[in-house]
């Protein structure tokens, strides 16, 4: 059964949820917190996101090498990567413009809507309360008005939105603000500047359970360095966390900590904010990495689309237009688990800039990048003949907020898995055309993607505690979308035209109503839900309270909750078998404490 191969977890997960076996003896709720960490690898893991995830368990079949001669935006397809870039890089214009809408965007935003409408919302409200007791105030209201101008832009939605990377400089966001940014050391003119730093935030970790991880000693000492190797930050997990060995493991190499707004109450407010703003389920990670690094993190790429928030410090990142697919790699976990993507592989970089503190970049899903904290390079920012100790004289601290649409199974890819299974038709198949294939891996349109109207039904469900139908037409544009998708991806398999002459060698589509159903589910069973089990995860975050671990950890088991009744609604026992004993296997660890 290829489903059931594919859904299996790998080694090093395994080897961790068995640790998890061996906490039994603890009698504190606290260890609860080690048994989370263990639950959140194995969801956020770069080789186990979630199962449905996976690319060959949603198509069948490893994906073959690519064809295509008209690639996908700024993706790659038949023609070389050189090529790509060139066109991307040629649209510079293209990018100021989207560039201007969303500062439009922003300030609309910011002068149209009343302060006291967000009162209204609850979220919001518990959000910038939560920011502003550890902020200025005013970062909180200027956090939620890029956010939201952000999303609302269209041309972001259209251009931008898991095509191109686009970055927008620190000076931008200051100044879209009606503010002035006379000084660009200032580190009060930005809402981004200062929002985790080493001082305040990371060394609050002295004295809790919270642990990250650390790169592998052999990228940082270049015995390896073309492939992703890390470890956690410290050995015994039952133990509380020292700021020397915090210090230690950030001596020569990146430590990053996953899922950092369940634990800091700054991070956990900003995802409530994120959340709100895009609609969609979103977590946060932090990077934290010193000055005269070689290799930050070598290239690879990622199932989500980030946002990338610089809060201190500088770093080079590079983006590149993804590579064609190779037969039995997964696109969006290139260089992991043994992986190697080269740099000839990747060809000219997409961007190559040295973002600073107060600088966001937004990443798509898929698109390779490697970071470093040692060279310079000429970014339009007058950095050429600056040294490089100049640029990098302070640690590197960036937030990598993560939109997961490809996670949690919220695209065409997954809606025809599920679908397919559901009415008993094969869903496996090869996909040769790299479109097709990036096509069906785009997120349906839920959150900022559904538009105005999309915003306002999802208030209406959301008020109603989701109960009441989805607004027809939005409805019938999701079948009508998806059934393009899977003719795109199958042109020989599905009845087109009626009355063709190859009539009967073709099956027919689905019915709309058949289609109607895994709508209804996948917007108001699956993603309802989902939000507001990380609203209870990300709100009233203390790190050094009881309350705060075992709800992070109580979260994550209804995550698997989650994914497990999708499983079952897509009627694919493989997957629902595989969160049932994850999430049963983690419920008799934690009895009696």
């Amino acid at each position: 059964n290829k489903a059931s191969t594919n859904l299996s977890f790998d080694d090093r997960v395994l080897d961790g949820m068995n640790l998890c076996g061996n906490m039994k003896f603890l009698t504190s709720n606290l260890s609860l917190l080690f048994l989370f960490s263990c639950s959140i690898d194995s969801i956020y893991h770069p080789n186990v996101l979630a199962a449905a995830a996976r690319t060959p368990s949603l198509f069948g079949v490893s994906a073959a090498a690519a064809i295509s001669s008209s690639p996908l935006s700024c993706r790659g397809g038949g023609e070389s990567n050189n090529e790509t870039t060139d066109k991307c890089k040629s649209n510079d214009s293209l990018l100021q413009l989207i560039l201007q809408e969303i500062q439009s965007s922003i300030t609309q935003s910011h002068e149209t809507i009343p302060a006291d409408d967000d009162s209204k919302n609850d979220i919001i409200s518990i959000a910038k309360s939560s920011f502003a007791s550890h902020l200025p105030t005013q970062k909180s209201e200027d956090a939620w008005t890029f956010l939201n101008g952000l999303s609302s832009s269209n041309t972001f939605v259209s251009d931008v939105w898991q095509k191109r990377p686009l970055l927008i400089r620190r000076k931008e966001t200051v100044l879209v603000m009606g503010k002035k940014d006379d000084n660009e050391d200032d580190e009060g003119d930005g809402w981004v500047d200062g929002l985790f730093t080493v001082e305040d935030d990371l060394r609050g970790i002295d004295g809790t359970y919270i642990s990250g991880h650390r790169t592998a000693d052999i990228l940082r000492n270049g015995t390896k360095t073309d492939t992703w190797e890390f470890r956690s930050i410290k050995d015994d997990m039952t133990r509380k966390t020292t700021w020397e060995e915090v210090k230690e493991a950030l001596e020569g190499g990146t430590i990053y900590f996953n899922t950092a707004g369940s634990f800091w109450p700054t991070l956990g407010s900003l995802c409530l904010l994120t959340t709100e703003a895009f609609g969609l389920p979103a977590n946060v990670n932090v990077y934290i990495t010193p000055p005269g690094v070689t290799t930050s993190v070598p290239p690879h790429t990622d199932r989500q689309d980030v946002i990338v928030f610089q809060t201190g410090g500088a770093k080079r990142w590079r983006v590149y237009a993804p590579p064609p697919r190779r037969k039995g790699v997964d696109p969006l976990n290139r260089g992991k688990a043994g992986d190697v993507l080269s740099f000839e592989e990747l060809g000219e970089p997409l961007i190559d800039a040295v973002i600073k503190r107060g600088d966001v970049l937004y990443v798509p899903a898929g698109f390779p990048h490697t970071t470093d904290t040692c060279t310079v390079v000429d970014d339009s920012d007058g950095e050429k003949d600056v040294a490089a100790d100049k640029v990098f004289d302070e640690t590197s601290v960036h937030l990598t907020m993560g939109l997961d649409t490809h996670v949690w199974a919220l695209t065409y890819a997954h809606m025809r898995w599920s679908l397919l299974q559901r009415v008993g038709k094969n869903f496996q198949l090869n996909i040769e055309d790299d479109e097709a294939y990036w096509a069906a891996m785009s997120a349906i349109p839920v959150g900022f993607l559904g538009g105005d109207e999309g915003r306002h039904f999802w208030k209406n469900i959301r008020e109603e505690g989701g109960g009441g139908e989805l607004d027809e037409k939005y409805k019938l544009r999701v079948i009508e979308d998806l059934k393009r998708v899977m003719i795109q991806l199958e042109p020989n398999r599905w009845i087109v035209d009626e009355g063709g002459s190859d009539e009967e060698a073709r099956e027919p589509l689905p019915t709309d109503e058949e289609i109607g159903d895994v709508v209804d589910y996948f917007v108001r069973d699956h993603l309802l839900p989902l939000r507001g089990i990380q609203e209870e995860m990300f709100r009233d975050v203390d790190p050094y309270s009881e309350e705060t671990i075992i709800k992070a950890y109580k979260g994550t088991q209804k995550q698997n909750a989650a994914m497990e009744k999708f499983g079952a609604f897509s009627k694919n026992e493989a997957m629902r078998r595989s969160f049932e004993q994850s999430r049963l296997a983690r419920e008799e660890k934690t009895k009696g404490m």
